[in-house]
């Protein structure tokens, strides 16, 4: 029977998520209960950063987030279902202080900035925070060997987060952020100006290129995948598999950028058999 601090986990899991809460289920009751505080925890801080407020209001709570972090790993009483959950989850896993303090600086980039066009590496640092360091973690529920696992959770994350950029462009514009580098705005002579960005018909070479660099991080991932017993990573690969639909749908193809591209129910039964079948 579930406690009350997990139901109401699971229910922010559920209503937020339902590539990750699928991808999930397929896991024990004690490593589904530790990646669903993990995924709490991300889209709590996720929509501190997405609201609308003020930036030093967002940016003092992410701060008052990471004072959190700090009071969850000494052995201080927790006053919250969330974080009596991620305690239980980090003293069970071994989960890494510096992961989840990693992915609160990364929301705070976007607050801090509302990120427009950064340079290469300034996303790489962006990536690796709001998307690589949720891998780690994983990995350490997952139980995967410590160099192998952050090999095949680096690639997935910047899989995962790149796809997102593409999917989300339009969106993001609406929020004045755009998280396409620098670099490629000048490769294809594009000016820097939000309001015209979508309009212009070279974004859509600038978006295939993103998705081509997405491609090669889920092509490492699948190399890496087959050193892996494959019990480990169902959860993971499933969730693959969400996000390698959506880029499917979106790769070589001219993206409708007024319309978010999603799956199909059909689509998400089609990987659910694929699972099954294998």
């Amino acid at each position: 029977m579930l406690s009350s601090d997990q139901i109401k986990i699971e229910k922010i899991v559920k209503n937020s998520a339902s590539s990750f809460y699928w991808g999930m289920k397929s896991l024990s009751k004690e490593k589904k209960r530790a990646m669903f505080s993990i995924y709490a925890f991300c889209r709590i801080v996720d929509d501190i950063a997405d609201n609308s407020g003020h930036p030093q209001k967002k940016k003092k709570k992410l701060d008052e987030w990471i004072k959190k972090i700090n009071i969850l790993f000494s052995k201080k009483n927790h006053g919250t279902s969330i974080l009596r959950e991620l305690k239980i989850s980090v003293n069970n896993f071994n989960l890494d202080q510096k992961d989840f303090i990693a992915i609160i600086e990364g929301m705070k980039m976007d607050v801090k900035e509302n990120i427009k066009f950064p340079s290469k590496n300034k996303l790489k640092k962006y990536c690796e925070r709001v998307a690589v360091a949720v891998g780690y973690l994983s990995i350490k529920v997952f139980e995967l060997d410590e160099k192998l696992g952050k090999k095949y959770a680096y690639n997935l994350g910047m899989a995962f987060q790149l796809t997102n950029i593409v999917r989300d462009f339009s969106e993001d514009l609406k929020l004045g952020r755009c998280y396409i580098p620098d670099e490629k705005l000048k490769k294809y002579r594009i000016k820097k100006d939000i309001k015209l960005l979508q309009e212009n018909s070279k974004i859509q070479k600038v978006l295939q290129d993103i998705l081509q660099e997405a491609k090669f991080f889920f092509d490492e991932s699948d190399k890496l995948s087959k050193r892996i017993d494959k019990k480990k990573v169902i959860a993971s690969e499933v969730m693959k598999h969400f996000y390698r639909k959506i880029h499917k749908k979106m790769f070589n193809k001219h993206l409708d950028l007024k319309k978010k591209v999603k799956l199909s129910f059909f689509d998400k039964i089609s990987i659910f058999f694929y699972f099954i079948a294998r």
